[in-house]
């Protein structure tokens, strides 16, 4: 398997996009500088498609990173249309290329300027295909900051403002340092500066959690309902105390109502600040610390496929397309179920020390939304005895066990639609292998449970000795997201 290339950025701000990037999305499934091969003196070349691809599931983001010097213009009103051109309206328009790039050629995306390297990650098939235009403009927050009188330094958004009347002072709508919707005939694309994305991208460090606000923010500001906010930090921090449902958060109605037609809704400063201070925020910041070893156990895997050195048991070709299946589901797994996930994984590691072999199995209950995927992980010790076959005999029993867990937990929880298996030893015992690894497999609901598969699974299981009715404990339990 050979090791798969990943841009740093180019230009010091999409080498800092690209850091933000890794701990959001996290390094498998974000790209920066992707290329497109175009034919030029009839040789085949590579063009930038954009600064930073990330494909995860159904979703495709696609960033414009530009970093523009504040023209030396004491007129506010002259300058800020001469830098939004180069700024912003340069940005979208090579968004709008990647997205007709995308929708015309999803494979011919390259990771090099000479399109020789794939994009290892399939793009998602047209019909269930989400795509998100991110624009990040730098060089302005100062004057910003300076114009607005307030900290941030955060572009105001004021949703009537539309495509080139950023740029026109005459228009009834101009007004410097503030962002609407720049190119209406097309999908929301959102614009940042460095002050913005850097809170968005730490408040919602996750694929799922970023997604789902770009989702719910461009509709918000289509809806007519949105009139301005003095920041996007400020919708952010109503988004994030707001609740659609048990499991999403979204811009409801303050008085918790269906927003009328003609209601226009308006944020004035203050209200990410009165977030961050609040006690109930920081205990979720608290509580938050473990959700991380989730993606650490992520790129524990990812960083052997990206490097060339993940292994395949039965010694098939290695195809990161295939196999990076189970490992996105727990990418997309939201902040907060990823601290439950983590908790859970991380109490049976310290059980595991006291046991030959532990499992625990941690399903989503059948009224959560995102109740697809369930997680079952497994301890197994070394065995004390010298084995014929070495490790290699241990890790494909641990396997087999690892499987008859999975297959024996969906045959009970005929509601979860997969559940992904991941296994390890506990601790390096004495006289025993001085390394360590982890094995992750995903197994679906079968079409049909017929009598024949049922017996197997309990023909397996108890071979093993597993999943013994009176040895299985089951519990409820949950997370606060903002913990009291």
């Amino acid at each position: 398997m050979e090791q798969i290339p990943r841009s740093e950025g180019t230009t010091n701000s999409e080498r800092y996009l690209a850091k933000l990037a890794d701990r959001t999305f996290l390094n498998l499934w974000s790209y920066p500088n992707v290329h497109r091969d175009v034919i030029v003196n009839g040789q085949r070349s590579g063009k930038e498609i954009c600064d930073l691809l990330v494909v995860c599931g159904n979703n495709v983001i696609i960033f414009s990173d530009k970093t523009v010097k504040w023209p030396k213009n004491d007129d506010v009103n002259v300058a800020w249309p001469r830098w939004y051109k180069k700024a912003v309206k340069k940005s979208v328009h090579q968004i709008r290329g990647a997205e007709r790039w995308i929708e015309q050629n999803p494979d011919h995306i390259f990771l090099d300027n000479v399109c020789t390297k794939n994009l290892p990650i399939k793009l998602p098939p047209r019909d269930t295909r989400k795509v998100y235009g991110v624009v990040v403009a730098h060089g302005a927050h100062k004057e910003c900051n300076t114009f607005f009188g307030r900290d941030s330094g955060s572009f105001m958004i004021q949703t009537s403002l539309q495509g080139d009347a950023h740029m026109k002072p005459s228009s009834s709508d101009f007004s410097p340092f503030t962002i609407g919707d720049v190119e209406p005939s097309g999908s929301f694309i959102h614009v940042l500066n460095e002050v913005s994305l850097e809170i968005l991208m730490k408040e919602l460090d996750t694929v799922t959690d970023f997604v789902d606000y770009l989702e719910h923010k461009a509709v918000f500001a289509r809806s007519g309902n949105l009139n301005c906010s003095a920041g996007e930090e400020e919708l952010l921090a109503y988004y994030l105390t707001h609740m659609i449902d048990n499991d999403r958060h979204g811009f409801i109605h303050p008085e918790n109502r269906q927003w009328k037609p003609d209601e226009k809704f308006n944020l004035s400063a203050g209200h990410y600040e009165g977030l961050v201070r609040n006690a109930q925020y920081k205990n979720k910041i608290k509580a938050d610390k473990n959700s991380y070893f989730w993606d650490r156990l992520i790129e524990a895997f990812t960083n052997h496929m990206l490097s060339g050195t993940a292994i395949v048991p039965d010694g098939s070709p290695f195809k990161v397309a295939e196999h990076e299946i189970g490992i996105r589901y727990m990418a997309q797994e939201p902040r907060i179920s990823r601290r439950w996930y983590s908790d859970g994984f991380l109490e049976m590691l310290q059980m595991a020390n006291q046991k030959d072999r532990t499992f625990r199995c941690m399903l989503p209950s059948q009224e959560q939304l995102r109740n697809e995927t369930g997680y079952a992980f497994l301890t197994l010790a070394y065995p004390r005895v010298e084995l014929e076959g070495g490790y290699e005999q241990y890790r494909q029993v641990r396997i087999t066990m690892l499987y008859a867990v999975c297959m024996g937990m969906l045959r009970k929880c005929r509601w979860v639609k997969r559940i992904i298996g991941i296994a390890t030893e506990p601790t390096l015992i004495s006289g025993g292998p001085t390394i360590t690894s982890e094995d992750i497999g995903m197994v679906e609901q079968p079409i049909e449970w017929t009598p024949r598969r049922e017996a197997e699974i309990d023909k397996l299981c108890n071979h093993l000795d597993i999943l013994k009715d009176d040895r299985v404990n089951t519990s409820n339990s949950g997370v606060e997201e903002y913990p009291r």
